[in-house]
């Protein structure tokens, strides 16, 4: 199948990991990167010079703004992404959240006779955007989709009330090129060696976590907007906690393997099964992960079987230092975890399941 995939291009890599399963499943694949315009990258630069100036403080862009960037920015993207279209000639237009793409634009994709087959993949709330600035345009384009897939089975009657015509149930995914077992003296030898390990942005919730960590030693943070909470938190947990702002993959990955315990946490837009990539990318890593408990998320991954989970973000720091405690059992978990995603939780998998329902 020729297949155009239409992703964002961000260092976590979701189109690059989308586009080497569909090769490995036989599809010619090209790639179109939706906030590659000028206006997108201008923008992207200027973002990344405040967030340089103001580190460690997270940046909202104001609304009208945000408005005026976007609506440049769909203008744009429409020529483009439509030439692209005649271009490749493709059986299957596949768009990866795609919250930049004017209605009008898929619409223009599905309008000549011979058009391709349109999907959209979403392992986000679709709709988060418009729920703060009504300009984004998820909502809007749905009707034009012939497939929506979507990571999490709480969006199944918000997609059908705004028109989505076939919806499917796709998770989250691991790339075990990027998330794999390094050797051990890798790992061990890569200074991101910690206790307990998170990686990700600041969220209230995730403060109140991680001041349940209190008197555990050599705890770890990368991720945007924590120093706030970290002065709050000062003489209850080491002044050397934050890390930095972030790391790429193959550091993430050894991160991982460092830590005895990794910690994940999900975001509302998590509401029934839906699991984040970092649920399927630390096992991939053979590393020990203790998550906060998603409801219905046990066909994915089993508590207590393939990951550790806790039910409120203030047992987390208890149920850390039980496993602590038990190595054995956090090496048993994390073995069974590792198996289990590198079974069912790839890419290639999420690519066979989506191809089959088309």
């Amino acid at each position: 199948m020729r297949v155009l995939l239409v992703g964002p291009h961000w260092r976590a890599g979701w189109t690059e990991s989308t586009r080497d399963a569909l090769l490995a499943l036989g599809c010619e694949v090209q790639v179109f990167y939706y906030n590659q315009t000028a206006g997108r990258q201008a923008a992207s630069r200027t973002r990344a010079y405040l967030a340089q100036k103001f580190a460690g403080v997270a940046l909202q862009t104001p609304n009208p703004l945000r408005q005026l960037l976007w609506m440049l920015n769909g203008r744009q993207l429409h020529t483009q992404l439509i030439a692209a279209v005649r271009a490749a000639q493709p059986e299957l237009v596949l768009v990866l959240k795609g919250e930049t793409i004017l209605p009008a634009t898929l619409r223009a994709i599905k309008h000549p006779a011979g058009a391709p087959l349109l999907a959209a993949w979403y392992s986000d709330n679709p709709f988060v955007f418009n729920e703060r600035d009504p300009y984004w345009l998820v909502p809007y384009g749905l009707p034009a989709y012939d497939h929506s897939f979507v990571f999490d089975r709480g969006y199944f009657p918000h997609l059908t009330a705004r028109g989505a015509r076939r919806i499917t149930f796709l998770p989250c995914a691991c790339d075990p090129a990027l998330y794999h077992p390094a050797p051990a003296e890798v790992a061990r030898h890569s200074g991101l060696a910690s206790t307990i390990c998170f990686i990700g942005t600041f969220t209230p919730a995730r403060g109140v976590m991680l001041a349940g960590m209190g008197g555990l030693e050599n705890i770890a943070i990368w991720g945007p907007g924590w120093q706030p909470t970290l002065k709050q938190l000062r003489g209850k947990l080491a002044s050397n906690i934050f890390r930095g702002e972030g790391l790429p993959p193959a550091q993430v990955s050894l991160a991982y393997q460092a830590a005895s315990i990794v910690i994940n946490t999900h975001g509302p837009q998590t509401r029934l099964g839906g699991l984040n990539t970092r649920a399927f990318e630390v096992p991939a890593c053979g590393a020990f992960q203790l998550m906060d408990y998603v409801p219905e998320m046990e066909p994915l991954l089993e508590p207590g079987h393939d990951v550790a989970v806790y039910r409120t973000p203030q047992e987390a720091g208890a149920v850390a230092r039980e496993y602590l405690a038990d190595p054995e059992a956090r090496q048993r978990i994390a073995r069974q975890g590792h198996a289990r995603v590198l079974a069912e939780h790839t890419y290639r998998h999420r690519m066979q399941t989506l191809l089959a329902a088309l």
